[in-house]
């Protein structure tokens, strides 16, 4: 039997944040991790997938100045892609596992079982901890219908060295979109289908339709109120059967990709030992990030239900769960104007309030809402999807909500999530010098 001050579940951005702080302060910290340290944003998530779009951004602003004076337009070569994206992944979980082992923390690889609310196993270990923090992560939902065993999830598509010529997406959140636009800028024939009418609900829903035109003149096709009937497998492809009411339509494809949703990774836990409560949308804690139910137990990152699941928020919530071990109830989690961006191209950002989310706070809001294709710096690289919806508190002169649809929405993110965070008055805002021409530089008309 091994015993710790702090065993953390998880060695993604959150936990690893939380036990690299707690081992700092003199913890002896055990850390536990089932498939990789580093986690999902740099081995499987973030890191390797900014590397595609990246790729895909360059080919569509080549497409927005075709005839323009530029005249070939860049080819992705899928090999060579694959091979650069997979050198940012390689020898990487190693690397970090190791930074860990140099902070003295002791990490273990496997699963993680609960045997009562002080011992977890890891295969033939049992480490007994006083504190806990479960940094777990979200999978993806089951879809419960027949032929899912035919369904590819995310890492699937990320792991690719060949792209399929067909691919289809179920769902129409973030992942779709993102692999569907870096899918279709590599000439592969792209489809999405989608459950329901809105997609991508964590983003301005205007600005989000004029993204699905965006996609759908790039080649993608979009269908919406489509909610997944079947997946057939046959010799050397698939059909997706899906629809509603009478209107079903069928999708022959090479390869079908989960992007249908997530909920959190707890199922082989055996959290029912512990007594923690868990709604389909994560373990629940309260402001320090504790646990819901039992005190000597946190959780952070994606598996936590708390607003986003993020690689800053999730590092936000480690370190405050670090802080709280270590000094109870000292760091409370705030997420007020949190960035969160889809990296399509054009990308997408939204930043605080959702113009539904103001007005159901009965806020007293003033509305910017601009199509920004014609302004400069869109217009100049031949971009005919741009637009901005800022979101004012009329009482008090400050942003409560930044969403905009362009090339560099997710450079702006930062400058209005910055604006949100710290309170800067508007008319304040409107006296910053900016660099001329830049995107940057439209900041201040984008306040109206």
């Amino acid at each position: 039997m091994k015993k710790y001050d702090l065993i953390v579940i998880g060695a993604g951005p959150a936990g690893g944040a939380c036990a690299s702080q707690c081992a700092r302060s003199g913890l002896k910290v055990a850390m536990v991790e089932d498939y990789g340290f580093g986690g999902t944003c740099p081995l499987r998530g973030c890191n390797p997938k900014k590397v595609l779009t990246e790729a895909a951004g360059v080919v569509a602003q080549a497409q927005g100045l075709m005839g323009k004076g530029l005249e070939n337009c860049p080819k992705i070569n899928w090999n060579g892609l694959a091979k650069f994206r997979d050198s940012f992944v390689l020898g990487k979980k190693e690397k970090i596992q190791k930074a860990y082992q140099d902070l003295g923390i002791d990490t273990y690889n496997g699963q993680a079982q609960f045997v009562d609310q002080y011992q977890v196993q890891v295969g033939s270990d049992m480490l007994e901890g006083m504190y806990f923090v479960l940094a777990t992560g979200i999978k993806p939902s089951r879809l419960n219908i027949p032929g899912e065993e035919n369904i590819s999830s995310s890492d699937d598509f990320l792991a690719l060295s060949s792209l399929p010529q067909r691919i289809c997406f179920i769902g129409g959140g973030f992942i779709s979109f993102e692999f569907a636009s870096v899918a279709a800028r590599a000439g592969a024939k792209v489809s999405i289908a989608h459950r329901s009418e809105r997609v991508l609900r964590q983003f301005d829903p205007d600005l989000s339709a004029s993204l699905v035109q965006a996609l759908e003149e790039a080649g993608v096709d979009i269908h919406l109120n489509s909610p997944l009937i079947s997946v057939t497998k046959h010799e050397s492809n698939f059909t997706v059967k899906a629809g509603k009411n009478g209107h079903e339509l069928k999708i022959t494809t090479d390869m079908v990709v989960h992007g249908a949703g997530r909920v959190p990774h707890v199922d082989a836990l055996n959290l029912d030992k512990i007594g923690l409560s868990v709604s389909p949308r994560g373990v629940e804690v309260d402001k320090y990030m504790q646990c819901k139910g039992n005190p000597r137990f946190f959780a952070v990152g994606d598996v936590a239900d708390t607003p986003f699941a993020l690689t800053p928020t999730g590092d936000m919530e480690g370190r405050s769960a670090a802080a709280n071990i270590v000094k109870p109830q000292s760091m409370a989690c705030d997420h007020t104007g949190t960035p969160r961006v889809v990296y399509t191209a054009p990308p997408l950002c939204a930043v605080g309030l959702l113009e539904e989310e103001a007005r159901q706070k009965n806020m007293k809001i003033r509305i910017i809402h601009e199509d920004i294709a014609g302004w400069f710096s869109w217009s100049n690289a031949g971009q005919k999807f741009a637009g901005c919806k800022i979101l004012i508190d009329e009482d008090s002169d400050l942003i409560v909500g930044a969403h905009v649809l362009g090339l560099g929405a997710d450079e702006m993110a930062n400058l209005f999530a910055m604006a949100i965070r710290l309170k800067l008055p508007v008319n304040s805002l409107k006296e910053i010098l900016w660099a001329y021409p830049t995107k940057g530089y439209y900041f201040k008309y984008m306040l109206g």
